[in-house]
């Protein structure tokens, strides 16, 4: 019962960062359900793409309804990912354990280093915005 609560709680945490952050459900819950909740790293994985099909589909509308959003953009990003995902899903079954981890690790790296070094004048975001909406 008490885990249950745990784990309600954490994906409403996970959910409202992911959305406000822009975070793939992946950085925040797969931690979570690994270390906090000691599943394995495939079924913690396998969770968090179920999960973030909800969050992912809720976030989109508010930014949409704000018109902050650019649709074509992320309608194009969407078939290279659906594409990337199928291949991906593939491929970790391949993978050993010690592997997965150890990527998604780098993973975590990354988006932390990338993610502390942006500044809003010189963001690779920006440059790119500009030029989406000369268009």
């Amino acid at each position: 019962m008490i885990v249950g609560l745990l784990m309600i709680g954490a994906g409403a945490v996970a959910g409202a960062f992911g959305s406000l952050l822009g975070l793939g459900g992946a950085i925040l819950i797969v931690p979570l359900l690994t270390l906090g909740f000691g599943l394995p790293l495939r079924e913690a994985v396998g969770v968090s793409l179920i999960c973030v099909i909800m969050t992912s589909s809720a976030a989109a509308g508010v930014y949409l309804e704000r018109h902050v959003a650019n649709m074509r953009l992320g309608m194009t990003l969407e078939l290279f990912t659906a594409f990337g995902a199928l291949v991906g899903g593939s491929i970790a079954f391949l993978l050993s354990d010690q592997l997965l981890s150890f990527l998604f690790a780098a993973l975590l790296l990354y988006v932390a280093a990338t993610r502390s070094s942006l500044t809003s004048s010189t963001s690779p975001t920006t440059s790119f915005r500009m030029t989406m909406n000369r268009r």
